[in-house]
């Protein structure tokens, strides 16, 4: 995607070298307020019924890349979560442009994975961290993204340690806190 170009409703700007990705674990997603002005943050949805204001006023992007009927059908009217998309004041990315969202911006799923050479998607922080990569960020963050539990464990960490070692492979700096569960286990035999 180059810079500026539009995708949907809304366009897209690249506005720094460096990417927070924003998860929903509690363990360290609020730690990313102490992030210089001017990176980019990211996070996904429903998120912003549970991340602080001052985090909230600082996103650049939104991702909601479940298939839109079904997640719109399971919504609870309580956390108000299509009316924030509908309002959304930076682009959302979905899996199709949706035409009551309009900040709506179609997720380039294509480019992406013929960018990776194949389909290998396991959740909306892969999908996050897949584009951050295809659009060479310089340094990827990732506050929240601990991938700990049940489904998350078996069979979503995979595809993000996976996408951590291609980014890698790429010459894209990763930071994990010190304490995230990614990228660690005990050495084989030893």
């Amino acid at each position: 995607m180059s810079q500026g170009e539009v995708t949907g409703l809304a366009s897209v700007n690249k506005t720094s070298d460096t990417v927070c990705i924003v998860g929903l674990a509690p363990s360290h997603r609020d730690q990313v307020v102490e992030e210089p002005e001017g990176v980019e943050i990211w996070s996904l949805n429903q998120g912003h019924i549970i991340l602080p204001f001052e985090l909230m006023a600082r996103m650049t992007r939104w991702f909601q890349v479940h298939p839109w009927e079904e997640m719109a059908a399971r919504q609870r009217p309580e956390f108000q979560h299509l009316e924030w998309l509908k309002s959304a004041k930076i682009p959302v990315y979905t899996e199709e442009v949706q035409q009551d969202i309009p900040m709506s911006v179609k997720y380039p799923y294509g480019e992406v994975c013929n960018d990776f050479s194949g389909v290998y998607l396991t959740s909306a922080v892969a999908f996050m961290l897949a584009l951050a990569i295809h659009e060479k960020f310089a340094l990827i963050k990732l506050y929240g993204v601990d991938m700990a539990t049940g489904t998350e464990y078996q069979d979503q960490r995979p595809c993000i340690e996976y996408l951590i070692g291609r980014a890698i492979e790429r010459g894209i700096k990763v930071w994990l806190p010190a304490d995230c569960p990614l990228l660690k286990g005990p050495m084989y035999a030893k």
